[in-house]
């Protein structure tokens, strides 16, 4: 693992300009060369988040889009803002911005309210995991690149770890610690002291998602493997490991209560087990495809669900059933 400092500039823009992994493409319906029909592809949701009250979702598109939609999945204003797939989406910890990275090697933010482009920043990487605290940036994607901006002091923190890529990226103190999976492991970053100061190890395969618990005590992952597993935060020992599930894990995350671990599969399930992850209490079959996101709502009633396949959909917490679905 390298530590590296750079400087990324923003480039400033002020016209409109609209997890993880990537598909595209069409699928020719006719061999006759005569006359080729061309299907489209759905739009496929790559990340939906929940703003700190609820009220609002972003999200970002396989068609590069940025949109931003209300509690019930109305969309209120939609952008352009990648060439290819838009990866990521982030609301700001206090709310102000959404930020956005895509497959044309750029960070984008955004006004929240409006989707105007603040500024963009260009990368060296496609980043398939964005974030943004109150005065921190960061991306995480190919080839295992981590980069942290400043935007106070326009210092750059760039960390290079595992080959096969950096999958995801999220904060534990804002602006100070993070924890992002890579390879086959997850890793918590300092970005005061540059360094990593806590690796978790476990997974026989690519470590797709990691997430805390709201008391920050425990770490969650997803894998490739199939298995979820719990890890203490500080000693890096794992406490658990869940059955096998249907196919690989992409994202895994606590409840607002820190009592329930929900995961979705590359089938498009999700699954609620205990925090012993030896209890299953409940299994929603949300999309046919790959489920690349899911987020609790605020109040921990409601879930948000993305699919590569196309479409988000909000969950009852309570039974599973289907609130509402994304109209495009």
């Amino acid at each position: 693992m390298k530590i590296k400092n750079e400087m990324i500039q923003p480039i400033i823009s002020t016209t409109l300009i609209a997890f993880v992994f990537l598909f595209g493409g069409c699928d020719i319906s006719s061999k006759d060369s005569t006359n080729v029909q061309l299907r489209e592809e759905p739009e496929g949701i790559h990340a939906a988040f929940y703003n700190s009250d609820g009220s609002k979702i972003s999200m970002s598109t396989t068609r590069g889009r940025l949109i931003l939609a209300d509690s019930n999945l109305n969309i209120v204003v939609k952008s352009k803002g990648h060439k290819g797939h838009a990866n990521s989406s982030f609301f700001s910890l206090d709310d102000k911005y959404i930020i956005t990275g895509g497959e044309d090697r750029s960070l984008n933010v955004w006004n929240a309210a409006t989707l105007e482009s603040d500024r963009k920043y260009q990368f060296s990487f496609n980043s398939w995991t964005s974030i943004h605290g109150y005065y921190t940036l960061g991306g995480c994607g190919e080839k295992g690149q981590v980069i942290f901006y400043n935007k106070r002091s326009h210092d750059t923190i760039r960390f290079l770890l595992e080959p096969e890529g950096a999958f995801h990226l999220y904060y534990l103190l804002p602006d100070t610690s993070f924890v992002v999976s890579s390879g086959y492991s997850g890793y918590e970053i300092n970005l005061q002291k540059k360094k990593i100061v806590h690796c978790y190890k476990g997974h026989s395969n690519w470590v797709y998602c990691i997430m805390p618990d709201n008391a920050q005590r425990r770490i969650v992952t997803a894998s490739k493997d199939s298995t979820v597993k719990i890890f203490d935060r500080f000693t890096q020992s794992c406490l658990y490991t869940s059955p096998n599930l249907r196919g690989p894990v992409y994202v895994s995350c606590f409840n607002n209560k820190d009592n329930v671990i929900a995961a979705s599969t590359g089938n498009g399930e999700i699954y609620f087990m205990d925090t012993t992850l030896a209890t299953i209490k409940m299994k929603i079959k949300a999309f046919e495809t790959r489920i690349n996101t899911i987020h609790y709502s605020p109040d921990g009633t409601r879930m948000v669900v993305g699919s590569e396949g196309g479409g988000a959909k909000i969950f009852s917490v309570k039974d599973g059933s289907l609130l509402y679905e994304l109209k495009y």
